[in-house]
């Protein structure tokens, strides 16, 4: 985006100055640990303040996306994203991508308590957006469950909580976390043995590639982890626009799940040309962390570890 790549050519400038003013000055205080020392900092400060949101895509999926946050303060970083996620032409989104909430809706009021962050919204939050009413919710509570202090949202208009959707009446939990799922299919053909598995597959935007979370509800009693590398490896997707790089052939030899880490060990099919696609180790990764409390995924092929992905980053 615009505002990010600017803040950051200003910000490696404005050290590299700094840099070599102090090298000018004080030469005989530097060494080669303070050479390091602003390298660091200035890879820090670059990358502070981006937080990952759910914008809406051309084919009506949410995807997930890099924003700039410039407040310090929690509830700052709430409205900052609620305005990212209003609609409205602007160039700090990237191309193909746009808000989901109506342009003349406001955000009343924020307050963050015990890690539950409420929002009320005034009356204009699903107008003449009823075949998006769901999207509205999972795109404003996932974006904002992203954020590290947050574990749970609640949503009200006018000052009254929302307990369901305006037209189709869904009902809507006083706290939603990630178990309310986003860009929902349903793949059942009975009540029983329903489970619920959030997939993070691939859509080309405007020649750039956004991971794209789907929750599969379906008549299936596997262990998610299994379900997860079944799905991604398979020729079926429920949309054309939809992709996964993993390989049809892959296999999860086994796994284990220790303290706050997932490690995987998968047959040789999951390289390609001797390499774990950096595509195919975030599309598991993501999908892990949405169904599993950890958070670090480690990948190994045979025994031998291919890569390292901890969540967050």
């Amino acid at each position: 985006m615009l505002c990010k790549k600017a803040l950051r050519k200003i910000l490696i400038t404005t050290f590299t100055l700094f840099t070599l003013f102090v090298i000018y000055i004080i030469p005989e205080k530097l060494s080669n640990r303070n050479y390091l020392d602003v390298d660091m900092d200035v890879e820090y400060v670059v990358s502070l303040g981006t937080n990952e949101i759910y914008l809406l895509g051309p084919n009506n999926y949410l995807v997930k996306t890099n924003v700039l946050l410039e407040s310090e303060t929690i509830e700052g970083k709430i409205e900052g994203i609620i305005d990212y996620l209003t609609i409205k032409k602007s160039d700090k989104l990237p191309v193909g991508l746009s808000g989901i909430i109506p342009e003349a809706t406001k955000l009343n009021q924020v307050t963050v308590k015990d890690h539950i962050a409420t929002l009320d919204f005034s009356k204009e939050l699903f107008q003449g957006m009823a075949a998006l009413e769901e999207r509205i919710i999972e795109g404003i509570a996932y974006s904002i469950l992203n954020l590290e202090e947050i574990d749970g949202v609640t949503l009200k208009v006018e000052g009254v909580l929302i307990q369901e959707l305006p037209t189709s009446k869904k009902k809507i939990p006083e706290v939603i976390d990630k178990s309310f799922g986003i860009n929902k299919v349903y793949d059942i053909d009975n009540r029983n043995g329903i489970q619920k598995v959030t997939l993070y597959y691939i859509d080309q935007i405007d020649h750039e590639n956004y991971y794209v979370p789907v929750t599969r509800y379906m008549n299936d009693d596997r262990e998610k982890i299994n379900i997860i590398i079944d799905s991604l490896a398979s020729d079926y997707i429920y949309e054309s626009n939809l992709m996964s790089f993993l390989n049809q052939d892959t296999e999860l030899i086994d796994y284990q799940i220790e303290d706050e880490l997932m490690l995987l060990n998968f047959n040789h099919s999951i390289f390609s040309q001797d390499k774990v696609l950096e595509e195919v180790s975030y599309s598991i990764a993501y999908s892990v962390f949405d169904n599993y409390d950890v958070n670090t995924v480690l990948l190994e092929v045979e025994g031998i570890e291919v890569g390292k992905i901890e969540k967050g980053k």
